[in-house]
């Protein structure tokens, strides 16, 4: 997103450069030679004087654009609030899945993945911080949160549901 913004902003100050130059002059030199008689073709001037205004029209249009971008930008990185939520809400999702049954013993790795970015939506990162912890920071990096969460596996062969597990999870603010 930044590059196409520095992009905007390059393409609005050629374009300001271009409506500040002798338009004739311009007329001369970039589009003269495509006339076997140039100077029968020479535009006049209420049309060079268009051209001029377009130049920073769309020098304008750019900076307008360059600018609805960057607030758009802005806006969709996290605050440390906007990342402590959705920890809380991945917890929230993690701690429901406690469950029973058959089968092998549950890992929440990939649970805490699957929850973390359906409640993030694409604007939360998670990295492993070492063992059972998880940090959880905004796209860029900053506000970190440090996710927590023990599992429990409980294996008891006498009874209906011989694997349990319980999940509980903890949301601490700042790095793990």
């Amino acid at each position: 997103m930044t590059a196409l913004i520095v992009f905007m902003l390059v393409m609005a100050a050629v374009m300001f450069v271009f409506g500040c130059v002798d338009q004739r002059r311009l007329y001369w030199k970039a589009d003269a030679w495509q006339y076997r008689n140039p100077g029968a073709n020479e535009p006049s001037d209420a049309a060079l004087g268009v051209r001029r205004a377009s130049f920073f029209i769309g020098a304008v249009v750019l900076l307008a654009g360059a600018g609805i971008l960057k607030a758009a930008d802005a806006s969709a990185v996290y605050s440390t609030a906007d990342v402590h939520s959705v920890a809380q809400a991945a917890a929230s999702k993690l701690d429901r899945d406690s469950t029973s049954g058959i089968g092998s013993s549950f890992s929440a790795t990939s649970g805490i993945y699957d929850a973390v970015n359906e409640e993030g939506n694409g604007n939360v990162e998670i990295r492993s911080a070492g063992g059972d912890k998880y940090e959880l920071t905004n796209r860029k990096g900053r506000n970190p949160v440090c996710l927590t969460v023990s599992v429990e596996n409980d294996l008891d062969l006498g009874g209906d549901e011989p694997w349990s597990h319980s999940v509980t999870t903890s949301v601490d603010d700042g790095r793990c």
